[in-house]
């Protein structure tokens, strides 16, 4: 039975449980919230089959062996881990990581010319991590496309938890006439614009990649913005390694994306080859943070036991 797309799933909470796990985090502290999960991520492998089923798929993918329930049970965890670290970053407590960052002096020049870039992101480890870190301590002006219908409670936190973020998200529900206008109209201000690269919306065309030893679908909108902006792409990955520790990597794409109108399709293809070799090589250093919990690769099926 194929899964879901991840734009069918609901979230699996509520606004009371969402409620209660914000006050015990910042309440509680995040020594408590750790030792919590333990159980909770146990609950959520036994209960979420589709999740289950797609965490299997994966981590067969990137482990290069069948997955035992202990590797399950981790990419649960790894997952929740982040989740509630979230909550922490955007209350402003990131004192109390460890974050080794590689490649922020690539946005100096930038910074200095006042030229805006595009972010590639992805449900590889946290973006938060890397947020937080820009805005609060470098002061890079970044803002971040998210889609409020699909994870409505998620808006309301970060609405709650951190104004300034809320007042800095692009809506992609927008008309694509306005979103491009919005999107060069933050480029020229020089600030930075994060998209999620590899996870596309509803209907939105995506083209197929060599992917963990499969085909896989990636999305082409973030591509056509690149051309339409022609602005510097730089590729982030904010891994968790445990405990405290977050590695965050800034690794340039391109200068500018751009080409003609007829070759479009073709540099597409190359620009999004580099990018899903580099997230390859990420998975390989973290493989547990990977947090697409649905079937990626569409045209196969995972038994799940």
């Amino acid at each position: 039975m194929t899964a879901p797309r991840w734009h069918e799933q609901k979230e699996r909470s509520n606004r009371t449980m969402l409620t209660l796990l914000v006050w015990a985090a910042l309440h509680l502290g995040r020594r408590f919230m750790m030792l919590l999960l333990y159980p909770v991520a146990f609950y959520f492998l036994l209960t979420a089959a589709t999740a289950r089923r797609a965490s299997r798929q994966y981590l067969t993918r990137a482990l290069g062996r069948k997955p035992g329930w202990l590797d399950l049970w981790k990419h649960f965890y790894t997952f929740a881990v982040v989740s509630v670290d979230r909550l922490f970053f955007l209350s402003g407590q990131h004192d109390k990581y460890q974050i080794q960052v590689n490649g922020a002096e690539l946005f100096q020049r930038y910074v200095t010319q006042k030229q805006g870039c595009i972010l590639l992101v992805s449900h590889l480890g946290s973006f938060d991590v890397m947020r937080v870190l820009a805005t609060k301590e470098q002061r890079l002006p970044i803002r971040v496309l998210i889609d409020r219908q699909h994870s409505p409670l998620a808006a309301e936190l970060i609405d709650a938890l951190d104004p300034e973020l809320a007042a800095a998200i692009i809506d992609p529900a927008q008309s694509a006439p306005a979103l491009a206008l919005t999107l060069d109209q933050a480029i020229k201000k020089g600030e930075m614009i994060g998209i999620m690269a590899d996870r596309a919306g509803n209907d939105e065309r995506m083209i197929r990649c060599e992917f963990l030893g499969g085909q896989a679908n990636f999305p082409v909108g973030p591509w056509l913005l690149g051309l339409i902006l022609k602005a510097p792409v730089i590729l982030c990955f904010g891994l968790y390694q445990g405990g405290n520790r977050y590695q965050l990597n800034f690794e340039l794409l391109t200068e500018q994306f751009s080409a003609p109108r007829h070759q479009r399709d073709t540099e597409i293809s190359r620009a999004m080859g580099e990018y899903v070799r580099r997230l390859e090589h990420h998975i390989g250093e973290a493989p547990y943070n990977w947090f697409n919990f649905y079937d990626f690769w569409l045209d196969e099926t995972t038994t799940d036991h």
